[in-house]
This record gives C-alpha cells, sequence and structure tokens, in this order.
C-alpha cells in the first residue's frame, strides 16, 4: 500500500486528481469554506494500485459503496477508472487509516475485480464529455462478507437540477496538507458549471487524492449516509484551470450515468453508446436585451425540469386576450409531481390556471376566482 501510485503521475509531483490539485494557484474569495479533517465514513474509503513506485506513500482517488443487489459496487471519477482498469493489483480501503496493515484496516480492503467506464468518455479533458467522468468498480469479498454488508451504502440519485446542499468528502493525498491522509468534507451549496452538466463549489483543501469523492445531499453528519447526486471529477479532471484546490467540479448524474450505474449493479459488459448529447442549456436567458424591454409580465417555475434556460418556444400565438393579463406566477399547484402550473389574474379579477404546462402548450385553463361582479 505504502508503494501503490498513479500510473500516470509525472516524477517529482504529487499524484494528480480530482482537480490536479497540488496548491493554491490564487487566493481563494473572503468567505470561502475550509474543510473539516475528521475519521471518515465506513461507506467512503481510497483506492491504491500498483505502479512505477515514486516513493513516499499516497492514496489515489476516492470511492463510495453504492447500493445495490450485488452489494459490490464502489463509485469513483472516470479518470479514476482508467488508472483502476490498467492495473494488475488494486484494492479499495474503506474509512482508510494511514499507516495500519491492510489487515488491520477498520474494514479490510477488498479487490477490485472489474471497471465500468462510460466508452465515451476520455480522460481529464474541458471536452463535453467530461460531464461522463464517472465510473464503478466491482469489488469482491473479503473475510467479512460483501463491501456493502461490511460498509453500509449510500444512494445514487439522478437529477435535473444544479443547485443543491451537500457535503462533499474525499481523501487528499498531499504530504504538505494532509500528512495523516485523513478524510476531509465540506458542507456547500452547488452552482452551475456554465455550458456543462456538471456542478461547481468552492471550499479550500481539495488537493489530488479526493477525485470520485462523493457530493452527498441529505447528508448525514452521524453516519455518513444520504443521496449521491455527483462525484468529483468531470471538467479538466474536478478543477478550474489555475488549478487552484478551493475551485472543484463534479458531474451530476442525468440518463447516460443512470445507464453505467445499471450495467455495473447488473454485472454488465458496458455496450456501445450513442453519440454524447452535449448540454444544450444556458445560464444566460435566450434573446438579446432589445427582446427583452418588451417583456410585460414575467414568472419562474419548473416549466420543463431541466434546471438551465432553453432556447425561446412559443406557447400560443400572438393575440388580443393576453393583454388583459395583469399577474403571472409559475407553481405546481395541483401537486402532481409533473411540470409546473400558470396562474393567471386577468384585468377583471378573474383568476386561472393553466395545468401541467408544457414546452409547446399552455395546459388546461381552470377557474380559480370568477370575475368580479
Amino acid at each position: 500500500m505504502d508503494n501503490a501510485v498513479p500510473l500516470d503521475s509525472p516524477p517529482d509531483r504529487a499524484p494528480a486528481a480530482s482537480a490536479s490539485h497540488i496548491g493554491a494557484r490564487g487566493t481563494p474569495p473572503t468567505g470561502t469554506p475550509h474543510p473539516e479533517h475528521f475519521g471518515g465514513h465506513p461507506m467512503v474509503g481510497t483506492f491504491f494500485y500498483d505502479g512505477k513506485p515514486l516513493g513516499g506513500k499516497s492514496t489515489y482517488c476516492t470511492g463510495s459503496v453504492v447500493h445495490t443487489a450485488a452489494h459490490d459496487i464502489v463509485l469513483t471519477a472516470g479518470h479514476c477508472g482508467r488508472g483502476l482498469e490498467r492495473a494488475t493489483h488494486r484494492i479499495f480501503v474503506p474509512q482508510y487509516r494511514d499507516g495500519l496493515s491492510a489487515a488491520n484496516q477498520p474494514r479490510g480492503v477488498f479487490p477490485v475485480s472489474q471497471t465500468y467506464i462510460d466508452p465515451r468518455y476520455a480522460a481529464n479533458t474541458k471536452k463535453p464529455t467530461s460531464d461522463l467522468d464517472l465510473a464503478f468498480a466491482q469489488v469482491d469479498p473479503n473475510s467479512r462478507g460483501k463491501v456493502e454488508d461490511v460498509t453500509g451504502a449510500l444512494t445514487f440519485t439522478p437529477t435535473t437540477n444544479y443547485t443543491h446542499n451537500v457535503t462533499v468528502v474525499g481523501y487528499p493525498s498531499s504530504e504538505r496538507v494532509n500528512s495523516k491522509h485523513q478524510a476531509i468534507r465540506c458542507h456547500v451549496t452547488t452552482s452551475r458549471l456554465p455550458g456543462y452538466r456538471q456542478v461547481r463549489m468552492t471550499c479550500t483543501g481539495f488537493y489530488g487524492g479526493v477525485s470520485g469523492g462523493p457530493w452527498i445531499e441529505n447528508y448525514d453528519r452521524t453516519t455518513g449516509t444520504g443521496k449521491i447526486i455527483g462525484n468529483t471529477g468531470g471538467y479538466n479532471g474536478g478543477g478550474n484551470d489555475a488549478n487552484d484546490d478551493w475551485v472543484t467540479y463534479a458531474p451530476i448524474y442525468g440518463k447516460d450515468a443512470q445507464s453505467l450505474f445499471n450495467d455495473a449493479a447488473a454485472h454488465r459488459t458496458v455496450g456501445a453508446r450513442p453519440p454524447y448529447q452535449p448540454s444544450a442549456g444556458s445560464p444566460v436567458l435566450p434573446g438579446s436585451a432589445g427582446t427583452w424591454q418588451h417583456a410585460g409580465l414575467l414568472a419562474s417555475g419548473d416549466i420543463r425540469h431541466s434546471g438551465h434556460f432553453d432556447p425561446t418556444r412559443q406557447l400560443l400565438a400572438s393575440n388580443s386576450t393576453w393583454t388583459h393579463a395583469r399577474t403571472i406566477t409559475a407553481d405546481d399547484s395541483t401537486g402532481n409531481g409533473a411540470t409546473d402550473d400558470l396562474v393567471i389574474r386577468w384585468s377583471d379579477d378573474e383568476t386561472t390556471m393553466h395545468t401541467a404546462t408544457g414546452v409547446t402548450r399552455p395546459g388546461t385553463e381552470r377557474t380559480l376566482v370568477a370575475t368580479t361582479p
């Protein structure tokens, strides 16, 4: 374990992972949170595998056990999975403790037997396929049983939203800032990385080794349980172009991630995938300022459940009826869990609702308040 380091690390440099962070290159904004070093959780750990020795100790990437019927699947980053698939000897160590032998680790060690990676993914790029920077490792049982039975598990959770309150966990490998190789965690609110199906967060101390670490929503500090909505990785291997230790990215899980998870959970060979379709959404409203100066009313709502703005789509052709609208709002008034409904108050105080408004139609109209006599 002491000599296991990444295969692709250049000499005289800390192993690259998550954001290939090797040190703070810029000054973090005032108020940027700092991580907490802690004893870790049973279902989150780190990997070791054989390679060209660089000397010293080094963990390699972070992984977390996710719930499946097989009880043997660990989630990590795609670029971590590329290293694992090239290795001959490779192990996952849940709740890793520095200085202890493999036999004395809290939950033992689990040999990695198979990896599952989207075939369209290319490691550590800024291309749209960096959205696919996740992988799953299938691990064999140890003397205590299957990994999920020994450690418990997190819940793999696809999402279409980009704003989440999460706790990010990882194992930085830098001797300079984490000489005891402890786990760190940071509670943050995510925002979108524009142009990608990825989220970003700011927290200092996320150096190499944290790649693949879980971004956990509904996190329980005591048990470590919750829903994984992303893992450290994505654009540029998980970090910005300046390689700052305090800016970190994660792909969020859509249909492609769900398909990969399904393959791993079923121990199924990953098949060919159709050409990857990058995100078409933008955080910027469509149309120029000249267009928006004519807007009379605005409403916010999740009409498409997409988490971003799409090009303009017309629900109704221009007509005189809508000149009488005075107020518009959108929410899931009917509580059906589908798209939001539009509620309109008219000039005569009649209030109507268009239920389940879609991308090309306003929905079925219902009267909520009749016209004032």
